[in-house]
C-alpha cells in the first residue's frame, strides 16, 4: 500500500519543472498584455514561480533532487531571471517612449 502511494505522488523535481514552465508561460502572457495591470499580474506570478524553484534549490538533498535535476533547475531559473529582466526593461523603455510622446 505504501509503495502505491509513493508511486502515485509526483516527484519534487516534476513539481519544480512545472513551476519553471508556468513561469515562462506567465512571461509569455505578460508580453502579450496591453493592459498594464494584467502585465504586472503576470510578472508577479512569474516571480512567485521562480521563488518556489529557488526555495527548492536552497536544500536540494532534503527535496531528493539529483545532481542532474539541480543543474536543469538552475539553468531554467537563470533563463527565467533573464527573461524577467528583459521583460521589465522592455516595459520600462516602452513607458519612457510613451512619456516622451506626451
Amino acid at each position: 500500500m505504501i509503495e502505491r502511494v509513493a508511486d502515485a505522488m509526483p516527484s519534487w523535481f516534476r513539481f519544480l519543472a512545472l513551476e519553471a514552465d508556468l513561469a515562462m508561460t506567465f512571461i509569455d502572457c505578460a508580453r502579450l498584455h496591453t493592459h498594464h495591470g494584467n502585465f504586472g499580474n503576470s510578472v508577479n506570478n512569474a516571480h512567485k514561480a521562480l521563488a518556489e524553484i529557488q526555495r527548492g534549490l536552497a536544500n536540494p538533498t532534503a527535496r531528493g533532487l539529483s545532481g542532474n535535476e539541480v543543474s536543469f533547475l538552475e539553468r531554467k531559473s537563470g533563463e527565467i531571471e533573464s527573461a524577467l529582466v528583459a521583460l521589465t526593461a522592455d516595459e520600462a523603455g516602452l513607458n519612457l517612449r510613451m512619456l516622451t510622446l506626451l
